[in-house]
């Protein structure tokens, strides 16, 4: 390999040297690996393009591509942005004087050209040679007389000259990449290919001394797109602070001054502008940067952004959804709120009003309060209160904590989210608890507790002295804050913060002999506890209304039902089927409409524990049937479809309520119970026990799932011989009924089982005594199948319903004839059965599969 390197234009050619890699710049392999598109490549192609911004190593690439080939037999030319014209000299003849030159000094037997040398003067010199040549063209912006006319006359150079390999090193796209690129054979290296991946960042750190883990490594390439040079500067500043402690702490501030000088590298008006000012949104769209930044050619800097790998896009409905690098946005940020506060708060007052019409509250108060605007953070939680209490939980303490509070002290709302939302629960969903998507009770709910309008107010103190140094005006606003915030909590199913809430607000009410807002929060914690299982305690708030109470719900018929649905609940909790809050309530025909599906609930439920389950069935049999596979569904929703089940199993349809059970959306804790009950009535003992258990540790504890699970488990393991653990699960079961008032699962376990449980379970023939005495029946009837079946077993069942021989079921099954009959034997054995046919009759009668069709 011979490298060109300057001459004078008139100097005599001799031969160059083959160890003479003046030419090429100084690099170190170890700083920036060699491309993976050119690991594996034998040679260049007439045409490579390398394009990225400045600091993604394009030369070192180049040349360090070229050490590596130094073996071939061809000749390497390398022309940088130091060519400077003479006087008098058009930028475009300094560079074509120097092209010639150096290639007439890897070319034996050329002469310099007579005049000013051309393009035709590099061609006559290229088709004189046998050699192949490289010519290298690094900072292809930089050079003298760059544009469309020099990159059209080095595309002729390249189709013309079979000896010539073109290597240009660029920033930003040009006609080469564009038109060179479809009309020869080449190669384009993009942003993309240059980064750096995690192993290489890894790599990198260990040099510095930094003990980096795949997981930081990889989460730096994110923060920075891979960017080399950024990534080592990031490196070295982070060394300088390591100071040799285990965990490393990577300092992105590290990379500002860089950053702040690469924006200059583009020629794009504007772009450094739109920048700084994009920068503010995590994602934005072009509309967005255009009214972030007037008068700046929006569509050409993104484009040039978009080709340097600067700025990420994706689209969400349709829409392109735009964002910088961490690094970037951050640098950015950090220069706005030092040098530039005043376009640092317009901006973000120009973010925080296009979020806010968005529904992005959320995201608009974190702007806000980094821009520290504080009049317009207390508008935008008034008026974006619903979608703020759908923020994530520990974006709102946080921001929470860096408030002052005088500007807590505005706002009601931003009292209750300061006092309440760090007791948010975490626990994971229960039965009867509002899933994560609010459904048609949600609105309603919203309703009921909606706050008209919250005026400006005093700071609270802590809930635990219960506001008592607050003017009156305020405590009733905290009151109504504190009602709409339960609201919230309960429908997004984070029910024991929203029992908290309603019963600050109750005190708060009281305190003030405020009736219509002591009604609301009364009625708001009863049906809380209702949902728990807390009947007594549901009892004991219904039982707070006071003489006042009836001209509120006079005026207020959406609290009215409500309160009416409680009541009857706390009836079907009491096992009282005939008491005269469910009589009334069931034959109410004035119900809102959104209201509906609640008092279909109760009716169902009702229908359970009066014994009406045939008629109640077949009433609701439409309704059931349009449930849809993973429809969302809401606290009402849930709680009907746990009820359908039930119905379902108390009229043994085994099969039938295991068809709804998988048609519910939610598979989570929501349904647990149901699917327990389920599995304990289809006679898979051993499932129900695993599936209590689990229940049962699901926290918070609430005692509509804990005893409901209980008392599966005690009739699961009695059924498996297991007499010490359904003692001990009854025990428990029935302390929980006693201390909630919640008798209605005891009805739902077979009276034989609890009966036979009496003599190690103290007070429990008392509680089965009280329930005869009150005509109760048994709920649900005991199982019908006293084998259990495996989960292969099943399908082996339900094939054989509709197959017409063994090897049909097989083929269905993807099993092997003898496996089918080996698991058949063990049916047989099971059902007590000795043929197919009847096989699958006794698993009809047993609710174990559905009837075959014909």
């Amino acid at each position: 390999m011979t490298i060109g390197v300057p001459v004078r234009a008139d100097a005599a050619h001799q031969p160059a040297a083959r160890t003479n890699y003046r030419g090429l710049p100084r690099t170190q392999s170890s700083r920036a690996p060699l491309s993976r598109n050119l690991a594996n490549t034998s040679g260049p192609e007439p045409l490579t393009i390398v394009r990225a911004p400045h600091g993604f190593g394009k030369s070192t690439l180049a040349a360090q591509w070229l050490r590596a080939l130094q073996e071939e037999d061809l000749d390497v030319v390398w022309l940088g942005a130091d060519i400077v014209p003479v006087p008098d000299e058009a930028p475009a003849a300094a560079f074509w004087h120097q092209l010639v030159a150096r290639l007439i000094e890897v070319t034996p037997g050329s002469r310099a050209p007579l005049g000013a040398a051309g393009p035709d003067d590099a061609l006559h010199v290229l088709l004189s040679r046998e050699r192949p040549v490289v010519v290298v063209i690094d900072r292809l912006e930089q050079l003298p007389g760059a544009g469309h006319a020099l990159e059209s006359s080095l595309l002729d150079l390249v189709k013309a000259a079979e000896q010539l390999h073109l290597i240009v090193c660029a920033r930003e796209v040009g006609l080469l990449e564009v038109v060179g690129a479809a009309t020869v054979d080449s190669r384009v290296l993009r942003p993309a290919d240059l980064a750096l991946s995690a192993e290489d960042v890894s790599a990198l750190a260990a040099q510095q001394g930094l003990p980096l883990g795949r997981e930081a490594a990889a989460q730096l390439v994110e923060d920075t797109g891979g960017w080399p040079a950024l990534v080592r500067v990031v490196l070295a500043g982070t060394a300088v602070a390591h100071l040799g402690a285990d965990d490393v702490v990577v300092d992105l501030d590290a990379g500002r001054w860089f950053l702040r000088a690469a924006w200059d590298e583009f020629a794009t008006p504007g772009l450094a502008d739109l920048v700084l000012r994009t920068s503010l949104l995590a994602e934005f769209t072009v509309e967005q940067a255009a009214a972030l930044c007037p008068g700046v050619d929006v569509k050409a800097c993104l484009s040039v952004l978009q080709g340097a790998g600067l700025v990420r896009s994706r689209t969400v409905g349709g829409t392109t959804v735009l964002s910088h690098l961490t690094a970037v946005r951050r640098e950015c940020v950090q220069r706005l709120r030092a040098e530039q506060p005043e376009l640092f708060a317009e901006l973000s007052r120009t973010v925080a009003r296009e979020l806010l019409a968005e529904g992005r509250a959320g995201t608009a108060v974190v702007h806000l309060v980094r821009a520290r605007l504080w009049d317009e953070l207390v508008e935008s939680v008034e008026s974006g209160w619903h979608a703020l209490v759908g923020y994530g939980e520990h974006e709102l303490l946080g921001l929470l904590e860096r408030l002052p509070a005088e500007v807590v002290a505005r706002s009601a709302r931003l009292v209750v989210l300061r006092d309440y939302v760090a007791v948010r629960s975490t626990g994971a969903e229960v039965q009867g608890v509002a899933p994560a998507v609010p459904g048609t009770l949600a609105p309603l709910l919203r309703r009921v507790f909606e706050v008209p309008g919250v005026e400006p107010i005093a700071r609270a103190q802590d809930p635990t002295v219960r506001y008592r140094d607050v003017e009156p005006q305020v405590r009733r606003r905290l009151a109504l804050v504190l009602c709409e915030w339960a609201t919230e909590r309960l429908v997004a199913g984070d029910s024991p913060v929203a029992r908290v809430a309603f019963a600050d607000a109750h005190l708060l009410a009281d305190e003030l002999a405020d009736a219509r807002l002591r009604t609301r929060a009364a009625v708001g914690a009863a049906l809380v506890d209702v949902v728990h299982g807390e009947i007594s305690s549901a009892a004991r708030w219904l039982a707070t209304l006071d003489d006042d109470a009836p001209d509120v719900l006079a005026t207020e018929p959406a609290l009215a039902t409500f309160v009416a649905a409680t009541q009857a609940l706390v009836a079907v909790g009491r096992l009282d089927p005939r008491a005269p809050e469910l009589e009334s309530f069931l034959a109410a025909d004035d119900v809102v409409d959104e209201a509906r599906g609640l008092a279909v609930t109760v009716r169902l439920l009702a229908a359970l524990v009066r014994g009406d389950h045939d008629v109640m069935a077949e009433a609701d049999e439409a309704a059931a049937a349009r449930s849809t596979a993973g429809e969302p569904e809401d606290l009402v929703g849930s709680i009907a479809t746990s009820a359908r089940i039930d119905l379902l199993l108390a009229q043994s349809r085994i099969f039938q309520a295991r068809s709804l059970l998988a048609r519910a959306a939610g598979q989570g804790t929501a349904y647990l119970l149901a699917r327990a009950r389920t599995a304990y009535h289809g006679g898979d003992f051993a499932r129900a026990v695993a599936l209590a258990r689990q229940g049962i540790a699901v926290q918070p504890a609430v005692p509509r799932l804990q005893a409901g699970m209980l008392l599966v488990l005690a009739a699961a393991e009695s059924a498996r011989g297991h007499e010490a653990e359904a003692a001990h699960a009854a025990r428990e079961a029935l302390a929980v009924c006693t201390t909630s008032g919640l008798l209605q699962y005891l009805a739902y376990t077979p009276r034989h089982v609890l009966r036979s449980l009496c003599d190690d379970v103290p007070g429990l023939a008392e509680a089965l005594d009280d329930l005869e005495a009150r005509g109760v029946p048994d709920i649900l009837p005991a199982p019908r199948v006293v084998a259990e079946l495996s989960e292969r077993e099943r399908e082996v069942l339900e094939a054989l319903a509709s197959a017409d021989s063994l090897g049909a079921v097989a083929r269905r099954l993807y099993l092997t004839t003898n496996t089918v009959k080996t698991h058949l034997r063990s049916i047989y054995r099971k059902l007590g059965t000795h043929s197919a046919a009847e096989t699958v009759q006794r698993a009809v009668e047993c609710g174990l599969i559905e009837p075959p069709q014909g």
